[in-house]
């Protein structure tokens, strides 16, 4: 099995279509990655979820 070539446009794709692509279609692409844009991608939703949480869990005080 050869190495996969990096594919920074389905990147970008999979990190803007997180929340609204079918998690099937997200998994199969995200599968399709090679190792270093599955670590990008992966890095960014990371970065996302982290956001998200502090926003929701920001009382003010």
């Amino acid at each position: 099995m050869g190495r996969r070539r990096n594919n920074p446009n389905l990147v970008d794709e999979l990190i803007e279509g997180r929340w609204t692509m079918d998690q099937d279609e997200f998994e199969e692409k995200n599968y399709s990655l090679s190792s270093s844009d599955m670590s990008k991608v992966a890095s960014a939703i990371s970065r996302m979820e982290d956001e998200f949480m502090s926003d929701n869990f920001d009382f003010g005080v």
